[in-house]
Formats: structure tokens, C-alpha cells, sequence
């Protein structure tokens, strides 16, 4: 009896979307707009907001309600908005999970605490209340380098277990921590890092919520459309490609060295809310050159940039 061919799930790609501010810290959005039209044309399955990339945790929680409304306004249903909701505070966290719910936000990203470090008991506790106080799905995200806490495969199993905990954002750049996860549960594992996007897909993942899509969106998009077609060889070209721009793009702390190059594209000012900073003048260099190369080798990167290149780029 030939054994039947199991066919590949379809591959999710989810733009960290960075939080364009003007030199004032106020929040760009015609530099917004921009953005989601470059994620629209990048045919993306959905963006995030106000997560890490985002520069969350210098947002007040109307600005993150107003742009998740600004989004779905200007989205309609052409994309899934994810909108990140986790705090040290589960109450809240759930208080924020419910307004962005009746704001539009068709999923909600949920970061174990930071700071707390709670144990597996609270983590589900905190985890239950956020994903039971709504009807959208919850997507786990675990970043142990922001958190300070790494769980092991077994405990985010357990916490996939909870109602609406669908997802899982998984980004200690551990493959063989992912790969076991994804092993034990069968909920959607996602990368966190995007230079574990492509290896993460030969061992369950399916997608990665990105930060180098603010740039490339269509190129991430195609690199999962190449793994499940089979066309591998092309997919590890396209990673190998885009590679030098995910090494620098952490070069410094994430955003820094992404608003640098947003700012390089001529798509927004190049500035952080603090504690955040400009990255310094050696990394922008850095930044631009690898920009200028990787841009070089593929025309076709430049095709799904809103905003055009400044000369030299």
C-alpha cells in the first residue's frame, strides 16, 4: 500500500510592525499608513501591534487602542491584526485583551511576564484569565531574552492546553527546544527570530512573526511559499540572501537598528521612545551598507517598498 503524501500546511507570516514616532515622540501615522501598505502589497497574513518591535512598553494603552482602530480602519479584513496585550499585571492585561477585542484586533499576542518570573501555576493562571476574558485567539509568546524565564517544551505544552491559546510565538532561537515543542502540541508554532524562520519550518513551525517583513515583506512571504512547494534549494537561497540584513538588523536592540533602516528607506524618522535610543553612528553604518547590498543582489526586494529609495539606495 503506498502511503498517502502528507501536504504541507499553508506558511503564516505576521510583521512585527515597528511604531513610527516623529522627532516630537509622536506617533507618525501617515508613516503608519505607509507601513501597512508596504504589508498589504506584500500580501502578509496579518501584522502585529505594539509588540516588542513596537516599542510596546513605551505605549500608553490608548495609543494601542487607537491604532489597532486606526488599523482595522484602514485593513478592513485584507489582513489579520494581532494586537500585543501581555503586562506583568494579568488584570491589566485583561482588561487591555477586552478593549482591543471591541477595537478590531482579530488575535492578541501574550508575552509570559517580564520581571515576575512566575511559576508554571501562575503562568496558567495569568495565561487562563487573558485568553478566557475573550473570544479571539491568544498567540503565547515566550522570549526568554526579554523575560528572563526560558520554559521547557513540557510547560508550553501545558499552557497550550488552556481555551484560545492557539498560537504560539516562540523565540528563544533553541531549534531544539521548538522542534520538541511543536512535537507536543498541535497548536501553530510560529518563530520569534527570523533567522530561525526557515530552519524552524523543517521541524514543525509554521511561520514566524517577523521584523525584517517591515522591510522585505514580500520576500518572507515567498521564502515560506518556496519550503512548502518543495522548492528548497530556492528557499535557502533566499535565506542565505537575506541573512547579513537579519544579523545586523540586531546589531543593537531591537528596534534600533530597524528604525535606522526604515529611516535609510526614507519610510520614518529615525527615533525610539527612551529608554530606547538612535543606535550609534558605527552601527548605522553598518546598517545601511548591508541594506544597500542585500537590496543590490535582488531588485525585486525594492518592489514591495511604499515609499521609494533616497538616492544611493
Amino acid at each position: 500500500m503506498t502511503r498517502e503524501k502528507i501536504k504541507a500546511p499553508d506558511c503564516e507570516v505576521w510583521t512585527a510592525l515597528a511604531t513610527p514616532f516623529r522627532n516630537d515622540a509622536s506617533i507618525d501615522l501617515a508613516a503608519w499608513e505607509k507601513l501597512l501598505a508596504m504589508q498589504v502589497k506584500g500580501k502578509v497574513t496579518g501584522v502585529v501591534i505594539a509588540g516588542s518591535t513596537g516599542e510596546g512598553s513605551t505605549l500608553s494603552a490608548q495609543e494601542k487602542l487607537s491604532l489597532v482602530k486606526k488599523t482595522k480602519a484602514i485593513l478592513g479584513n485584507s489582513l489579520s491584526i494581532m494586537a500585543s496585550v501581555g503586562t506583568s499585571q494579568t488584570t491589566q492585561s485583561v482588561e487591555l485583551a477586552r478593549l482591543c477585542e471591541e477595537a478590531g484586533a482579530d488575535s492578541l499576542l501574550v508575552v509570559t511576564p517580564p520581571y515576575n518570573k512566575p511559576s508554571q501555576a501562575g503562568l496558567k493562571l495569568h495565561f487562563s484569565q487573558i485568553a478566557g476574558s475573550v473570544k479571539i485567539p491568544v498567540c503565547l509568546y515566550h522570549v526568554p531574552g526579554r523575560t528572563g524565564q526560558k520554559l521547557s517544551a513540557e510547560q508550553l505544552a501545558e499552557l497550550c492546553k488552556i481555551p484560545n491559546v492557539t498560537m504560539v510565538k516562540e523565540a528563544s532561537a533553541d531549534l531544539c527546544l521548538f522542534s520538541e515543542a511543536a512535537m507536543l502540541s498541535d497548536e501553530t508554532y510560529l518563530s520569534g527570530d527570523d533567522f530561525t524562520y526557515l530552519p524552524s519550518l523543517s521541524v514543525g513551525g509554521r511561520g514566524v512573526i517577523s521584523v525584517i517583513s517591515n522591510l522585505f515583506p514580500e520576500a518572507l512571504v515567498r521564502l515560506g511559499k518556496l519550503f512548502v512547494e518543495g522548492n528548497h534549494a530556492e528557499a535557502l537561497a533566499l535565506h542565505r540572501l537575506l541573512f547579513p540584513m537579519n544579523q545586523v538588523l540586531y546589531c543593537e536592540s531591537n528596534p534600533g537598528p530597524l528604525k535606522a533602516a526604515l529611516h535609510a528607506l526614507g519610510i520614518c524618522d529615525d527615533y525610539l521612545r527612551p529608554p530606547l535610543a538612535r543606535v550609534t553612528e558605527s552601527s548605522r553604518g553598518k546598517i545601511v551598507k548591508t541594506l544597500e547590498q542585500v537590496l543590490g543582489k535582488e531588485e525585486s526586494l525594492r518592489e514591495t517598498c511604499a515609499a521609494g529609495f533616497p538616492q544611493g539606495l
